[in-house]
């Protein structure tokens, strides 16, 4: 703290002299010029130096003298490390495999010591995480997990690198004197390097560095720009609904990168069941850096009833991925009932099927001029009462309309679906006679809006279909072709015409326009499927029934599921069931059955299995969602999640579900660390580019204390002090020469 005199009105330093010599001149003046000389008495001798002092002093006070007060005092700057969270920082290609990651648990610890927070204070800063709070500010301790591969995966979640423009962010917010960056420079979102370097020299007003009084920037540079092998298992599909005993196709969907030529080994292994080894050809890319993809089928048989686990584990070139997949495994014998008005071809080759498989129980009925039993089996009058009903798991209803049968046999059906969980399978024809249930209580029944029977009729004339499968019946593990995909397989001649596809409804097939082939939705208990085609059929030149017996044995299994079997009144699940760290996920609690009874609250986990055994189970309350419970999360960490109920509805009443975590696409495909557009930004911003998180410390200046100075001016000319003085001295001038009788 400093003090000095100032004169506050003068802007230039030379003009003080003027001042003082104007305030001699006045007092010159006062002295000898200003009135008639007083005499050599005392008296006017003191008038005469009160009169020439008053002068001076105005001309001082004129000139604003002042008391100038400094104070000067200094705050710890800010050292701000950035840590980039992207999923190529998880890449284990630094020393003795260590993770990428793992240089800023090394940094922390050799920062921490030196910091001394009365001259710096640290904030540390979790970039490219993928979440909507980028930039969020860590403990230093979280840092330290970075040194194992599952501390850094769960750390680096981003699924893209938008490192630029979540920096520029991030020094908004700070104000930081210094700023460490522990990156491998891969940029895939956003704006690059170069542009925030633009963006702090004009906000600067110079280039960012040490010496220049902007920002100080340090770089760690981590990661190699050489291409690392890598293997994933990216999803396993099968049906979550597998059939005892049954063979039930498997896909696998690997990911690879930079392996030695040759085969891929796949080995499948049901619960402890001896495990199955299929062996494919690496897929290829023209860049050797980015992840080529391959698929893997089987077909595995599930021989014990329950929940099953279905664990696959791919190798090759010393890697290995595996994957568990939990499957619902029950003793289907289904009993199917088929109502049709003719053998149209589509449910004679369907008929004949079924009546090959050992696993389904089949009666069949025809309406043409009078209900009658198609074969030999089943009850030779039509069962259609709510008694035998209940015998049934699924009902297919073909080109029949409503005036087929009797209002009771309708309303009897309506309830065996809601309140009895059978399922409900519409197969509509040529004639368009599904149409006539349309505004009718069974027509609620329908996953989709339909036109009248005259345009329904007219939908057979179209153009020939392909059937491809959506991302729905993928989640779901329906419509799994095998071998062969369905748009692969020849093409069918007709499609029934809807018009929408209801609210609440799923998507699970459709055709090369995006036509809805295949629709299905819950109603109450049960689930009603609606297939828009009926020619099938045509798929068994050359191959029987392979394709045709798939195709609908999987969807009869499914709108079955929650009759015989299955009373679960609830189901767990996720949406996306596949999906990248930090997308966004919903978690979902739903009632299966209309009669399910609804809970206060639920709270689920999250279980990692298989390879994630290590890492901390999630727990997440539900909040109510209509009729169930839902909520919104980001994805957690790659790999394999068991959902599970804490607290709800009775844990035997609920059907668990499972969740698959993918790393990211966008960083998976090429993440070779880019040292050269580090370099690049680092020279532009006057900074510099470091290997080791020593060498860093060692160069980073850790004094960045700011000191700020506080000046107050307190003006003496305008002070009732400085007036009473400039009065007093002219009133004793004017009182002594009054007083003496002086001229």
């Amino acid at each position: 703290m400093g003090a000095d005199f100032i004169f506050a009105h003068l802007a230039r330093p030379w003009l003080v002299p003027l001042v003082l010599f104007a305030a001699v001149a006045a007092a010159w003046w006062g002295w000898r010029r200003y009135g008639p000389a007083p005499g050599t008495r005392l008296s006017g001798l003191v008038a005469r130096a009160c009169r020439a002092a008053g002068l001076a002093l105005l001309v001082l006070l004129a000139a604003g003298p002042a008391l100038r007060t400094s104070t000067t005092t200094e705050t710890p700057g800010v050292l701000v490390l950035a840590v980039d969270g992207s999923a190529s920082m998880a890449v284990t290609d630094g020393p003795a495999g260590a993770p990428r990651l793992a240089v800023a648990a090394d940094l922390v610890e050799a920062l921490a010591p030196r910091l001394d927070p009365s001259r710096s204070s640290a904030t540390y800063a979790l970039v490219c995480s993928g979440s909507a709070d980028s930039g969020r500010e860590l403990d230093p301790a979280t840092l330290l997990t970075a040194r194992t591969a599952a501390g850094a995966q769960a750390l680096a979640t981003g699924t893209t690198s938008p490192i630029a423009d979540d920096l520029e962010r991030l020094m908004a917010r700070t104000h930081a004197d210094a700023l460490v960056v522990v990156t491998d420079g891969r940029i895939t979102d956003g704006g690059s390097f170069a542009h925030l370097a633009e963006t702090w020299h004009s906000r600067t007003g110079s280039a960012t560095g040490s010496g220049s009084g902007g920002l100080r920037l340090a770089v760690l540079a981590t990661g190699t720009a050489a291409v690392v092998p890598d293997l994933a298992l990216d999803e396993v599909v099968v049906n979550r609904e597998a059939a005892l005993n049954e063979r039930e196709p498997v896909a696998v969907h690997i990911s690879h990168r930079g392996l030695p030529a040759g085969t891929l080994r796949v080995t499948l292994q049901v619960d402890e069941e001896p495990p199955t080894t299929v062996e494919v050809a690496q897929g290829q890319t023209a860049d050797p850096a980015v992840m080529a993809t391959t698929e893997a089928r089987s077909e595995v048989v599930f021989r014990h009833e329950g929940p099953g686990r279905l664990s696959v584990t791919v190798e090759a070139g010393g890697r290995k991925a595996t994957q568990s997949v939990t499957v619902a495994v029950r003793e289907r014998k289904l009993t199917v009932l088929l109502l049709d008005q003719r053998p149209r071809y589509e449910v004679r080759y369907l008929r004949e099927a079924f009546k090959r498989d050992p696993t389904v129980t089949l009666h069949s009925y025809l309406s043409e001029g009078r209900w009658r039993r198609w074969g030999n089996e089943g009850p030779e009058r039509l069962p259609l009462t709510t008694a035998d009903l209940a015998n049934y798991d699924v009902v297919i209803l073909g080109d029949l309309g409503p005036d087929a049968f009797r209002a009771g046999d309708l309303t009897a059906l309506d309830v065996a679906v809601r309140k009895g969980g059978t399922g409900l399978v519409w197969l509509p024809g040529e004639s368009g006679a599904t149409a006539g249930f349309v505004g009718q209580k069974l027509g609620e029944l329908l996953p989709v809006e339909l036109s009248d029977a005259t345009t329904l009729g007219r939908g057979y004339l179209g153009t020939p279909h392909s059937l491809s499968r959506t991302d729905a019946a993928k989640r779901l593990g329906l419509l799994e072709p095998g071998e062969t995909e369905w748009d692969q397989l020849p093409r069918l001649l007709g499609a029934a015409p809807v018009g929408t596809v209801k609210p609440g409804s799923e998507l699970l097939a459709q055709d090369q326009d995006g036509k809805p082939l295949v629709v299905t939705r819950a109603f109450g208990a049960g689930r009603a499927v609606f297939i828009g085609v009926d020619d099938t059929w045509r798929w068994r030149r050359e191959v029987g029934d392979r394709f045709l017996h798939r195709f609908h044995s999987q969807l009869l299994r499914f709108a079955a599921a929650n009759h015989r079997g299955d009373r679960r009144a609830w189901r767990l699940g996720a949406s996306p069931r596949r999906a990248a760290p930090g997308e966004p996920l919903l978690l979902s609690l739903a009632p299966l059955r209309a009669d399910a009874e609804v809970p206060d609250k639920a709270v689920i986990r999250l279980v990692p299995s298989g390879e994630l055994n290590g890492r901390r189970e999630l727990i997440v309350p539900l909040v109510r969602d209509g009729d169930g419970f839902a909520t919104r999360i980001a994805a957690p960490g790659p790999g394999s999640w068991d959902l599970q109920v804490v607290s709800g509805p009775d844990l035997s009443s609920v059907e668990d579900g499972d969740l698959l975590i993918v790393p990211p696409g966008a960083e998976r495909r090429d993440p070779r660390a880019d040292r050269a557009a580090l370099d690049a930004w680092a020279a532009a911003c006057g900074g510099t580019v470091y290997d080791s998180a020593a060498d860093l410390v060692a160069h980073l200046p850790l004094d960045l204390r700011r000191s700020t100075t506080h000046t107050a001016i307190k003006g003496l000319w305008d002070t009732p002090w400085a007036l009473a003085l400039a009065v007093l001295l002219f009133a004793i001038d004017w009182s002594l020469r009054r007083w003496h009788r002086l001229p």
